[in-house]
């Protein structure tokens, strides 16, 4: 029964301000009674032990569906590291910007940097290096997020999320990044991201070999 200190409003209030309250505390929804559907006539009823069941079903579903894209994306990612370790200089960078964006359904992977001549002579994103400053973050971070339209690059293809990892300086003597772009939202749900730093980690590697 509800005090007269706290009414009915209060209680939706602070419900609808902390919607995780019953998970966090599922003892008290032992001793709470819902509404009954009796039949399909009454509206408005809704059973909450069908919405704790669907909720988990569909958190099951979704445990199983990342752990099954990040199977698939290791295997792929596996390949790709074998065929980047056989790759001379000259037929890494085609096979960077060109094939491996293939092995993974991405519209772009290719290095920005503010070389122009580089940028001309292996077919990379030229980018100036202030705009470059505003981008790179520490060695080695890697942000995933939604695609940016002030970077002002990419236009033509349409991207809707992207990694984009910092590269050691050491690779070509000045800031660099490594860009993953994609027409869906799957750097924003995080997927993979183990994945696609270890592979930025392959990528910075094979640079400072060549």
């Amino acid at each position: 029964m509800l005090t007269k200190k706290i009414n009915k409003k209060q209680v939706e209030e602070f419900l609808l301000k902390n919607p995780d309250f019953f998970c966090e505390s599922p003892n008290i929804l032992s001793q709470l009674n819902f509404p009954i559907r009796k039949d399909e006539e009454v509206k408005n009823v809704v059973s909450f032990k069908d919405w704790m069941i669907n909720n988990l079903k569909l958190q099951k579903d979704e445990i199983i569906e990342n752990a099954k894209h990040n199977y698939f994306t290791q295997q792929k990612i596996h390949n790709a590291v074998i065929e980047i370790i056989e790759k001379k200089k000259e037929d890494f960078f085609k096979f960077l910007n060109k094939e491996l964006p293939n092995f993974f359904d991405l519209s772009v992977i290719n290095l920005i940097c503010s070389n122009k001549k580089l940028c001309q002579s292996f077919n990379l994103i030229y980018l100036p290096y202030e705009e470059i400053k505003k981008i790179y973050n520490s060695k080695n971070f890697l942000l995933m997020d939604a695609y940016d339209s002030k970077l002002g690059i990419f236009e033509e293809k349409k991207i809707y999320s992207n990694a984009i990892f910092s590269l050691d300086e050491c690779c070509i003597g000045e800031k660099i990044l490594l860009f993953f772009g994609s027409k869906d939202n799957r750097f924003i749900t995080n997927r993979a991201y183990d994945l696609i730093f270890f592979l930025s980690r392959i990528i910075e590697q094979k640079l400072k070999e060549i």
